[in-house]
């Protein structure tokens, strides 16, 4: 009966591993999961990379939305399934299966880059001119370089307009330092890696390093290493894997600005909707990735007896054989899993925004929240925002931002808050610049088109989208 127990937690315990990585996984863009994949490489030798595997085309079919993680657990106990391929596309496949190189999207500076991350937040007027005004305070390497105090007395000189060090503090730490890069909108170079390392699972590793950062980082920037060590009672391997830790973040979120508008003009997406028939067609852009298989060289090595080892030697081998193979399986597994949730995920909102995707038209989004597409998938709400977040998708009239299609709904279930913010911006973009619309004009206008907008919502929409009130629009 306790065996029974071990084992049971034992089990418990991997499916909770499981569990981890695969959330882990599912935050990760295309870029980063191939650098994830070859770490894992080197790291494990049941692993190995199958460059041998081709691409197979299937008929169209049309994918059911069922979650089919069931199905996807039941291969992590078969022997046969040891690679990580296309075999997949049975789930989702298409006739011109094609390989994928970035394209550019439209040039952009950093604070740009930043406005657009911070059009996706819902704040109040307030917190969006603190939001804004922190944006222009970031310089070309990424760091905040005005103290929050200067902050708000240039709030009350400049706008008039009373606010408190506890509101930007909270703005800079729910909003900006929530943006990409990661790191960005720090004050000093430690609060810079400290949040790098907050986007990291929390391993043993990565909060000793939280903690050398947080609380002995004299001694770290001054490699006082001995004195770190009798600091934190830790062993030698330890303290050099945390250190280790420390010195792979990035100093600086931006290096320079030249580079960052290249990363900025280099989007690879996650996903391509195409049209074929008039009917869109989904594929993840997974080509790029490392394939992986079990090493079967490594795994033979079971029936290997020296015997010229003791046989604790050889259980001992043996074990760390099996090991390793069980985590290269469970990693293959947790990939193809990863791909599943993804191609559903991605599916669920396509088939919700199947207008929009035909036309390309902001205002034929529908009001679609997170809540909506994990209801439809039966999936967790934080799985769903996982999929959605740093990831993006080629589409005939561009690439876009998956966070992109996500609105509340607005009076009405069918109207969302980005049809209103497009029609708001047709409005002003075709008004008569010598006599601009004040918002209560834009107000009545709306309502006319069937929209029952409050004017205050119209000033906060026109902020977001960081167009000027009318006095400011005038021309001569």
């Amino acid at each position: 009966m306790q065996k029974n127990t071990l084992s049971q937690q034992q089990q418990l315990k991997q499916t909770a591993a499981q569990i981890v990585q695969m959330m882990r996984l599912l935050e990760l863009s295309s870029a980063n999961l191939e650098q994830e994949i070859l770490k894992e490489v080197e790291e494990n030798p049941a692993l190995d990379v199958d460059n041998s595997v081709e691409i197979i085309e299937y008929e169209s079919v049309e994918p059911e939305f069922e979650n089919k993680l069931d199905e996807m657990e039941d291969y992590y106990d078969n022997d046969e399934y040891d690679s990580y391929d296309c075999h997949l596309s049975k789930y989702f496949p298409s006739k011109n299966d094609t390989y994928y190189t970035p394209i550019s999207s439209s040039d952009s500076s950093m604070q740009e880059y930043l406005l657009k991350q911070l059009s996706e937040f819902e704040l109040s007027e307030k917190d969006t001119q603190i939001a804004e005004y922190l944006i222009g305070c970031i310089d070309d390497v990424g760091y905040l370089s005005v103290d929050i105090q200067n902050i708000v007395l240039d709030f009350l000189l400049a706008f008039n307009l009373q606010i408190t060090n506890e509101e930007v503090e909270r703005v800079l730490r729910e909003v900006i330092q929530e943006f990409e890069p990661a790191g960005v909108g720090a004050r000093n170079i430690r609060e810079c890696l400290i949040l790098q390392l907050n986007l990291k699972e929390e391993t043993p590793t990565v909060i000793l390093a939280k903690q050398i950062l947080s609380d002995y980082f004299e001694f770290f920037s001054k490699k006082q290493y001995d004195k770190l060590q009798n600091q934190l009672q830790v062993d030698n391997d330890s303290l050099k894997n945390a250190i280790n830790e420390i010195l792979n973040l990035n100093p600086y979120p931006v290096f320079l600005s030249s580079n960052f508008e290249n990363k900025l003009n280099q989007i690879t997406p996650d996903f391509i909707i195409s049209i074929e028939n008039g009917e869109l067609v989904l594929n993840l852009n997974n080509y790029h990735i490392p394939k992986l298989k079990v090493n079967q060289e490594f795994k033979n090595q079971f029936s290997f007896h020296n015997p010229n080892l003791s046989k604790e030697k050889i259980m001992e081998a043996e074990q760390f054989i099996k090991v390793h193979v069980a985590q290269a399986k469970s990693f293959i597994g947790t990939l193809n899993l990863r791909e599943l949730v993804l191609y559903n995920t991605m599916y669920a909102i396509m088939d919700k925004q199947r207008v929009y995707f035909l036309s390309g038209d902001d205002k034929d989004l529908k009001p679609m929240v997170l809540k909506d597409i994990a209801t439809l998938l039966n999936l967790d709400i934080s799985t769903v925002s996982r999929v959605s977040n740093s990831k993006y998708v080629q589409t005939p009239f561009g690439t876009i931002s998956l966070k992109h299609l996500f609105s509340e709904s607005i009076g009405s279930d069918d109207v969302s808050s980005k049809e209103v913010k497009s029609i708001l911006t047709e409005l002003i973009e075709t008004e008569d610049k010598r006599k601009p619309l004040p918002d209560d004009v834009l107000c009545k206008k709306l309502k006319d088109k069937g929209y029952g907008i409050a004017r205050r919502t119209i000033a906060k929409y026109r902020e977001q989208m960081g167009i000027p009130v009318a006095r400011l629009r005038k021309e001569i």
